[in-house]
């Protein structure tokens, strides 16, 4: 494409590295491998330049070079990005259906035509060979484009590939980006800065320095910001320059660079002028023909416009299409267009695409913006072009079904009940959840037939991503009140299943599931899937174990029968499905569910269910032991949650995110999130806010602060779910028996092993395993080594290495209190190997100093068995004196210190035996 020729572009000045950079990713293709680069940076850096360089680059090393670029006004045109490059790669191929990836063809794709499409276009990429597929202003691409971007770089061609993308560091696609970090090493990720002195001297060598000075402080090294301000003149430069010398507002400048811009458009002839502007309206590539009927002038004055165009530098012509040459030119020959002409204009636009059978999409783009009160016709359209996006980009749906609303005659009260609930569905998708609950109440009070059942099962979702629990308990109880028929029953009591669940009412939970499968026939696997996932959960935190697997392994086998098309609109019951699979063990069955469950969501497109299902994989992978990736997910998830408009649920991800977080970074940082969300009240999900809480508690106990360890774990308000009770009460008595309290610790302990026995899962065996041996270190560490050797047995099978590694810790500080170095050095290295294979930073930190302390209190020979060594002879008297019971003030008196210098004693004394507490060293002293 001409757009990215480099030859017809300027010098590429002071990004020598840069390119560098850029000729070893197109080298890393060559030699047979998939690579990615990402330019990221403020509007007019150059990242347009850059991509085009790597066009030059790709293209003399051989590569097959694909090229599109998204556009502001394009965002609801699905594959707008790509529809070009896309094109012509298929038009290499006579095999290759010419409406596969067209944009016309998406609307009315389904799920499966849409999982279809990615896998067509991923072999069709693999049959072209080495290829560069150049992606630029993702910033501004359609949510089509940015899932099939997002497909191709978690699952690339096999043949060698480079993927180049570019976006504004102010407004990344997150899905993209987020892509782009989970791969590591293998992106090239770019942010060109500034120019400098030395550059402008290159570009301005004609120019005095001086003036190449105010350029400089006045563009703040833009380029683009550049080439505009290199036609005003000194003193408007000085000017500019004088407002805030050392760091100007960035849209302050911006606003200069569109105000120059402008201007250059406004001294255009009258013809080119509107031909300018209706080309901005049309949107880039535009069709001459059209723009030519936008500026309502024949299409020959139109081309010698055009061609003015050019000739001034604004833009190209590539064959009948006309592209300007960056945005901010587009956006400034738009700023001149006034109010009425625009509406006329956009009007003139959608009458043209009607007529040429142009993208649905694209037709509601100007409807949106021209349409008039009573025309039934564009209300039409743009309730088609709405109900076909309400899931694929909700915020475009939102937009033109509101406007429908608005334009609809009062006449039309049968259409309208469809119409506002498809809106309240797209602004809940979309973020705008205040909004929607607003609509659907609206439609609530309005409407008492089907419909009303409908708008309440969506109303209770509104409610509960709103962390409004209450709410929508009430709102979908009185539905069900109401009476209903089965299927429509059947769905309330599966909401209402899933509402019980979060606020850990475990009985009622059971109950609706139970009533819901009544309801259910063969037709509706997906409901009878969940209703089952939802009855396995109920069951599994009642401590029925053999009826949680029963109802699993029936979930299992509804979903595996069920289309992803009929599973899109539950998906969010994957969720508690694999939460209960990994409780349970079966981590295999988990793994191969949230693949189908990210197939789903791929397959469909837009899913408030995106977010939590991200939180589940990332609790997933933290069993598993791989917490960059459980952290990552976490992100992942706020992110999907902020874009959702849900406080509720972005809180429940951050809870997620705290156990990862503490082994990575340490307890600091979690600590303060924790707090953040407490003082908040957040999650107000109990079952998520008892997952923050029990991780807050492990936290503390890392800090050593085992009074608030200690305090998070009491009884009260703790309800008995085996899946959380055998850890909290295990935290406990690690916590009691740093605070010297052997029989409250061996309490909880017992506690924790009898409803691991009962549960007879290996992962809650091994945890109770986990807890006795740490209790059992101090008195008896031949027995504490055999524990600690059990809990690694048990949780081997269960995929928890983390805590497989915690266990060889524990086997190996037994092994030290028994006096048998060796063992404990080969069991400590075991665990760091454990430790550094999760990415478990923090705790490798720990157990190096931890094993350094262990090591230095072996007894030696000709020496004492306590302390011998280590302490001095008077920490030893201080020792000694504490466990007869004597006090600081006793102690001092005896010794003849003063009571602070007893207690500085006594801070080391505790630092060298790893104690925290007078009973812990009286009972080492007394063993």
């Amino acid at each position: 494409m001409n757009r990215y020729d480099a030859s017809t572009m300027g010098p590429l000045v002071g990004r020598d590295d840069l390119v560098k950079q850029l000729a070893a990713a197109v080298d890393q293709v060559v030699v047979g491998r998939q690579t990615v680069v990402e330019i990221s940076g403020e509007p007019g850096i150059g990242k347009t330049r850059l991509l085009a360089e790597t066009c030059r680059l790709a293209a003399a090393a051989g590569l097959r070079v694909y090229a599109g670029q998204a556009w502001q006004l394009e965002q609801e045109v699905p594959f707008a990005i790509l529809a070009e490059a896309l094109q012509a790669a298929m038009a290499r191929f006579n095999d290759t259906d010419p409406r596969l990836f067209m944009s016309e063809g998406w609307p009315d794709a389904s799920p499966a035509d849409r999982a279809r499409i990615r896998t067509a276009l991923r072999a069709l990429l693999e049959r072209d060979g080495p290829t560069a597929l150049i992606l630029d202003d993702l910033h501004w691409a359609d949510s089509a484009s940015l899932d099939l971007v997002e497909y191709l770089l978690r699952r690339p061609p096999r043949s060698p590939m480079l993927i180049a993308v570019s976006y504004r560091s102010a407004a990344p696609p997150r899905q993209v980006a987020s892509a782009i970090v989970r791969l590591g090493s293998a992106a090239v990720r770019i942010s060109p800065g500034p120019l400098r002195a030395e550059d402008l001297e290159a570009l301005f060598g004609h120019e005095s320095p001086a003036r190449r000075a105010l350029l400089l402080q006045a563009s703040t090294g833009n380029p683009l910001y550049l080439q505009v301000l290199a036609k005003l003149r000194d003193e408007q430069l000085a000017a500019l320059c004088r407002d805030t010398p050392t760091a100007r507002d960035a849209d302050e400048v911006t606003s200069q660079v569109l105000a120059t811009l402008a201007s250059d458009v406004a001294a255009l002839d009258e013809s080119s002028r509107r031909v300018a502007i209706a080309a901005a309206l049309v949107g880039d590539s535009a069709a001459t023909s059209l723009v030519a009927h936008v500026a309502d002038q024949p299409v020959g004055a139109t081309l010698e416009a055009l061609e003015r165009l050019c000739a001034a530098g604004m833009g190209h012509l590539d064959s009948a299409w006309f592209s300007f040459r960056h945005p901010l030119m587009r956006a400034a020959a738009q700023s001149l267009a006034e109010p009425a002409w625009r509406i006329g204009a956009h009007a003139r636009a959608a009458a043209y695409l009607r007529v040429h059978r142009g993208s649905l999409q694209l037709i509601a783009h100007h409807l949106d913006r021209s349409a008039q009160y009573g025309d039934e016709s564009a209300a039409a359209e743009l309730i088609r072009a709405g109900m076909a996006m309400v899931y694929r980009a909700p915020g475009a749906a939102s937009r033109w079904l509101g406007t429908a609303l608005r334009i609809l005659p009062a006449d039309t009260s049968g259409q309208r009940a469809d119409v506002l609930l498809a809106y309240a569905r797209a602004l809940g998708l979309a973020g705008q959840l205040d909004q929607s609950w607003t609509v659907l109440q609206d439609l609530l009070r309005r409407d008492g037939g089907p419909m009303r059942a409908k708008a309440a099962e969506f109303g209770g979702v509104v409610a509960r991503l709103q962390g409004d629990l209450d709410a929508a308990t009430s709102l979908l109880s009185t539905e069900l009140s109401r009476g209903q028929r089965p299927q429509a029953a059947g769905k309330l009591h599966v909401e209402l299943a899933a509402l019980a669940a979060l606020r850990e009412d475990t009985l009622d939970t059971v109950r609706h599931a139970e009533q819901a499968l009544r309801h259910f026939r063969e037709d509706r696997l997906e409901l009878a899937a969940a209703a089952e996932t939802l009855r396995a959960f109920g069951a599994l935190y009642c401590g029925r174990v053999q009826a949680a697997q029963a109802a699993t392994e029936a979930a299992s086998r509804l979903v595996d029968t069920a289309s992803d098309v009929t599973l899109h609109p539950h998906v969010e019951f994957f969720g508690p499905l694999i939460w209960v699979q990994t409780e349970l063990g079966r981590q295999l069955a988990a793994a191969r569910h949230m693949d189908r469950a990210y197939r789903v969501v791929d397959g469909a497109g837009n899913s408030s269910a995106l977010s939590y299902l991200l939180l589940v994989d990332a609790a997933r992978q933290t069993r598993a032991g791989r917490l960059g990736e459980a952290i990552q997910l976490a992100e992942r998830s706020v992110q999907a949650a902020d874009d959702m408009g849900s406080i509720e649920v972005r809180s429940m991800a951050e809870a997620v995110s705290l156990r990862p977080l503490l082994f990575v970074v340490g307890p600091s940082r979690v600590i303060a999130t924790a707090r953040r969300l407490s003082a908040a009240g957040r999650p107000r999900a109990r079952m998520w806010w008892r997952v923050g809480q029990l991780n807050l508690a492990i936290a503390h106990l890392a800090a050593d602060d085992l009074k608030a360890a200690v305090d998070l774990t009491a009884e009260p308000g703790w309800p008995n779910h085996p899946p959380s009770v055998v850890l909290r009460l295990v935290v406990r008595a690690v916590a009691m028996t740093r605070l010297g309290d052997p029989r409250a610790a061996s309490e909880a302990v017992q506690q924790a092993e009898e409803i691991a026995a009962t549960m007879g899962l290996d992962y809650e065996r091994g945890l109770a395993a986990l807890g006795a041996a740490y209790v059992a270190i101090p008195t008896e560490p031949d027995r504490a080594a055999h524990l600690a050797a059990e809990a690694i047995t048990r949780l081997g099978p269960t995929d928890a290495p983390l805590e497989a590694a915690i266990g060889e810790q524990l086997r190996g500080v037994a092994q030290f209190h028994a006096n048998r170095p060796d063992e404990a050095r080969a069991a400590f290295g075991r665990a760091k190997a454990g430790y550094r294979a999760c990415g478990a930073i923090w705790l490798l930190n720990q157990i190096s100093r931890a094993e350094v302390r262990h090591a230095a209190r072996l007894p030696r020979p000709g020496r004492g068995p306590v302390g011998a060594g280590i302490l001095s002879g008077r920490e030893r008297q201080v020792a000694t004196l504490v466990s007869e019971g004597l006090t600081n003030r006793e102690i001092a008196a005896r010794l003849f210190l003063s009571q602070r210098t007893v207690e500085a004693h006594l801070s080391r004394i505790f630092s060298k035996l790893d104690i925290r507490s007078r009973a812990a060293l009286a009972n080492r002293i007394r063993t």
